[in-house]
């Protein structure tokens, strides 16, 4: 019979896991900005069948539900490393890539079943991230020049199975990001360099809902808002001709709603097929901005009065109306994006070999966000992106679980880079927007 200090004992442990893993999402960053690198085994297939497959307790990220056909007290920690080539040509020849070190994706999960209608769950992950790096004096260096996102979401979540047909699911968040934004000014604006570094907290929410038609057969349908972010930290402009300075500033943006529909089936006893389609409302993502709480930290430099004279006398307007307007330029920056909602879809299958081993595979395909393509980024430069993925799972017990994924995805959509978000000209191409990853992750049944 199971005491009450056994499972106590058995829920610090799992916890104490779940802890490491908020440790080490605390510095991991990724390239791309929606991560779905959530579960390792989820990503040998493609993530098709996300939430609903019952292999691992990911679930309770990508449907709470799913979390009803985990079987008493479940954990899994895991780890994705990932690596980028974003290899940019100009038209002048020039060529910069876009690579920053490889990151790590950490993620860990924690199920507990109550009882036989009743579950309770608990996921650390890293929702969203970036890295990406180019030189500081490359030639399209006013289209971005560095950025970094950090995000870690803790994410408790409950679950109830109505009956044997449909399940329940849902969960709270609280989301904490960092981030670093660096990037040209236009030389319209005396050039240079604007940065950015902030941090906030935030809540969202996710539901689940899981239907169970037949043994074999599963739909999911589950949905994760979206966070309005607007973090607080510090603005600095440098290396300008006008004026320079640093002081408080903050960042605002929004990240897109999003919505998995999953489904999986069992035609024979050793094989499973599973598919996704995923929605993301990246029509949120209008626009960046930042801005300093004080626009008077902006200071004149030497050459101010001089470059400030000659524009005026130009533009015929007084000087200290051109001096307002730029500083005040200096002091709120905005990186538009006018973005698209996207879709994912994907199809996987898991093969088992003997009760010990199972290998899969997956294929997706994920539509392009941008939908005005000279707003491109050099940040964010995303794209229509083909996924190949597959990976294994060994059972060596009945408690212990290892699962290894290896994916590749690459860009084959527009890859234009312009000078400017409004009215500019095509200066070069991304020849490549590549990544790939490599998954670990190991889960352990009390």
């Amino acid at each position: 019979m199971t005491t009450k200090n056994s499972i106590f004992g058995k829920l610090t442990v799992a916890a104490a896991l779940c802890s490491s893993a908020i440790m080490c999402a605390s510095t991991a960053s990724a390239a791309g900005f929606q991560l779905t690198e959530q579960s390792v085994a989820g990503m040998g297939r493609a993530h098709a069948g996300a939430g609903i497959v019952g292999d691992d307790v990911s679930a309770i990220h990508f449907n709470p539900a799913g979390m009803t056909l985990l079987h008493g007290l479940q954990t899994t920690v895991a780890g994705t490393y990932v690596s980028l080539d974003i290899d940019y040509k100009g038209l002048d020849g020039e060529r910069e890539n876009g690579r920053d070190k490889p990151a790590t994706v950490p993620a860990a999960f924690l199920s507990y079943q109550v009882n036989d209608s009743l579950w309770l769950g608990l996921a650390v992950t890293s929702p969203y991230g970036m890295r990406i790096r180019y030189g500081s004096d490359w030639a399209a260096h006013e289209r971005g020049i560095s950025g970094s996102v950090t995000t870690v979401d803790i994410n408790p979540s409950i679950a109830w199975k109505v009956n044997d047909y449909v399940s329940l699911g849902g969960g709270v968040s609280a989301l904490w990001t960092h981030s670093k934004i660096k990037s040209g000014i236009p030389e319209g604006n005396g050039d240079g360099q604007f940065e950015y570094k902030g941090s906030d907290w935030m809540f969202t929410y996710n539901l689940g809902l899981m239907v169970t038609p037949t043994e074999d057969l599963r739909f999911g349908v589950s949905y994760r808002s979206s966070a309005h972010v607007t973090a607080r930290g510090d603005y600095y402009i440098r290396n300008n001709m006008v004026m320079n300075g640093e002081g408080d500033g903050k960042g605002r943006l929004q990240t897109p709603e999003t919505v998995y529909i999953s489904a999986t089936w069992k035609p024979i006893q050793k094989l499973r097929l599973s598919g996704l389609a995923r929605w993301a409302n990246w029509r949120k993502f209008e626009n960046m901005r930042f801005s300093m709480d004080d626009k008077n930290n902006l200071t004149q430099t030497s050459l101010a009065p001089t470059i400030l004279g000659y524009r005026a006398q130009q533009l015929g307007v007084p000087v200290q109306a051109l001096a307002g307007a730029l500083q005040n330029g200096l002091a709120n920056v905005s990186i538009q994006n006018d973005w698209k909602a996207a879709w994912l879809f994907s199809l996987g299958a898991d093969l088992d070999i003997t009760d010990q081993w199972t290998i899969r595979g997956g294929i997706a395909l994920e539509t392009d966000p941008i939908k005005k393509q000279y707003l491109r980024t050099a940040l964010i430069p995303d794209t229509k992106r083909l996924w190949l993925t597959c990976g294994f799972s060994w059972k060596p017990t009945p408690k212990w679980q290892i699962d290894m994924a290896y994916g590749h995805i690459r860009g084959i959509g527009h890859r234009d880079l312009y000078d400017a978000a409004e009215g500019g000209k095509k200066v070069g191409k991304f020849e490549k927007m590549n990544a790939w990853m490599a998954g670990a992750a190991v889960t352990y049944r009390f």
